[in-house]
């Protein structure tokens, strides 16, 4: 499995390889040690480029290897940039223990001072990098040496605990424990699941509280479909209005259809997007760091803050959507509306004024199955099939009887949405613990229901993700269920639908709702939760709304210089 995660990680910086024309003997390799602040030896490669320096550097640091970087340090001294690649703490040819990220911050300061010392930096440094060479960047990035001026973070999380260990409290099992077991570092998983809470525990993988001490300028690259998407999305926010000086207001934001393996592409679980998706994200990263590190006009000065690609119906060129749109921030301005359950499954815009539930069974020996989604390792095989990844069909997992399906008569008019998404349900628990699992679909009148956003929330931090507070039998409950962020024009025709369900395995671990952790061993025991429909306490999915934009004509709506740049 890690073979084949790091074949997908490095995919974006591979493709850099054949703009690589360097004369053979004309590179310059140096093998270097920079020691950490503890003292650990850091073991990096530096790629110096014909001529005389100095030259602005691009700093890449990874847990998989820097010799995987080479091809990628050879087409960026082509370019013109020296090229340090380094083996993080205990991986490879570094020495310590790996501490999963704990570390990067520390580590990656010392590396910027020593890089900032030797005589062929010019004093101006950049990081690069996707996946977890996309978190290391933002990790090292607050009380950073004044010599970073830029940063490009890839499909990554400035936040471990809420953007990569747990999501609403439930561990993402099939993400972290499959990632940590490549690594060779299962035996990290203990630590992840004795810190449950959010604490102090979680400070030095987190960037986006000392947001006010990050100052540099970032591009953040990220897809609708991918395992860190709110992690791309809460970093460009927070940094662009809570940076700061040299950070705020100098963030950069890409959006598109893509899952973590498909970065740049068309093609998305099983749909495959216009051709206008896919992108030379290359070519949009090299005019960054000319523009930051060589002061070049590469057109970034007059770029919006935000792109992103407003997804539509794949089979219908006349529909809504399927465009790339420039705009100021993220998430745009838009009216919260909200879907409400309503009797006989259907999803409606108007509240009912009577008091009704429907009755959700959540079986612990008998979990849900993942179907598509955020997923990192979508071969994993789920009920004699395989997990996938992204936009999937949903009607397999709809047929069970343990999954609630909701759905909006066909729409008569076009409903875009764009930013975050959330159910807020109100429950009658009877067990101490549960999970509520949302899934949010586009039903194409031929009846297919592709998956766009899922979410859990276990109901004991409904108070917050630093406390426990366990549901009492027969007593209502309200639980908030975040199923993170879209951008998507639903056509006219198509349906609107929610699927609520007690569990999504192995996405998220199961949980065995009489108030135990998965971990404790336990049986576990059924709940039967009763769902409020209507009335004052009625349950809903809301949604940010915002006036569908009108198709551009006569343009391809790159958001970039086309590939061969």
């Amino acid at each position: 499995m890690v073979h084949m995660h790091r074949s997908a990680v490095l995919l974006l910086a591979l493709v850099l390889a054949p703009f690589a024309t360097v004369p053979a003997g004309a590179q310059i390799l140096l093998h270097e040690t920079v020691p950490a602040a503890d003292g650990t030896p850091l073991a990096t490669d530096v790629y110096l480029p014909v001529g005389s320096g100095p030259w602005p550097v691009v700093l890449i640091r990874t847990p998989y290897g820097k010799t995987g970087l080479r091809e990628t340090c050879l087409a960026l001294d082509a370019f013109g940039y020296a090229c340090v690649a380094q083996d993080c703490r205990g991986r490879f040819d570094s020495g310590g223990e790996d501490t999963v990220f704990r570390d990067d911050r520390s580590d990656g300061h010392a590396t910027l001072d020593w890089i900032a010392a030797q005589p062929w930096c010019d004093g101006q440094v950049g990081t690069f990098g996707g996946s977890a060479l996309g978190i290391t960047q933002y990790m090292l990035a607050p009380d950073a040496n004044p010599v970073l001026e830029c940063a490009i973070p890839i499909v990554a999380s400035a936040d471990l605990y809420h953007g990569v260990m747990f999501q609403g409290g439930a561990l993402r099992e099939s993400l972290v424990v499959n990632w940590l077991s490549g690594q060779g570092s299962l035996e990290r998983l203990d630590e992840v699941l004795a810190h449950r809470l959010w604490s102090g525990f979680w400070s030095t993988v987190d960037s986006l509280t000392p947001a006010d001490r990050v100052a540099v300028p970032a591009l953040h690259i990220g897809g609708w479909f991918d395992i860190f998407e709110e992690g791309n999305l809460d970093a460009f926010a927070t940094w662009q209005r809570g940076g700061g000086e040299g950070a705020r207001g100098n963030q950069f934001l890409v959006m598109g259809p893509w899952t973590h393996a498909t970065m740049g592409t068309a093609g998305s679980g099983e749909l495959v997007f216009p051709s206008n998706a896919a992108i030379d994200l290359i070519g949009l990263s090299l005019d960054f760091v000319d523009h930051w590190l060589k002061g070049e006009d590469s057109g970034v000065s007059r770029w919006p803050a935000v792109r992103v690609y407003l997804m539509g119906a794949t089979d219908d060129p006349s529909a809504p959507g399927n465009v790339w749109l420039g705009m100021d921030a993220w998430p745009p301005s838009a009216i919260r509306r909200r879907l409400y359950l309503a009797p006989d499954s259907v999803l409606s815009w108007t509240a009912l004024a009577v008091e009704t539930s429907v009755e959700l069974v959540a079986d612990p020996a008998n979990p849900v199955p993942t179907l598509g989604g955020a997923n990192l390792f979508p071969d994993i095989p789920v009920d004699g099939r395989p997990m996938g990844a992204g936009p999937y069909d949903q009607r397999p997992v709809e047929a069970r009887d343990d999954v609630l399906v909701f759905t909006t008569p066909p729409l008569t008019r076009p409903v875009t949405v764009m930013g975050p998404v959330t159910a807020t349900l109100h429950i009658i628990p009877s067990t101490p613990d549960l999970d509520l699992s949302i899934r949010l679909t586009d039903v194409y009148p031929d009846g297919r229901s592709m998956l766009l956003l899922d979410g859990i929330a276990r109901a004991r931090f409904r108070m917050g993700d630093d406390r426990e507070v366990f549901l009492e039998s027969g007593e209502d409950a309200t639980v908030t269920v975040d199923l993170w962020s879209t951008a998507i024009a639903f056509a006219p025709g198509h349906r609107i639908r929610v699927d609520i369900a007690g569990s999504n395995a192995p996405r998220f671990e199961v949980n065995p709702n009489d108030g135990t952790n998965p971990e404790d061993g336990s049986d576990g025991v059924v709940a039967r939760t009763g769902i409020v429909i209507g009335g004052s306490r009625g349950s809903f999915v809301e949604l940010p709304v915002v006036p569908t934009p009108r198709r551009p004509a006569g343009r391809a709506d790159l958001p970039h210089p086309p590939p061969g740049r």
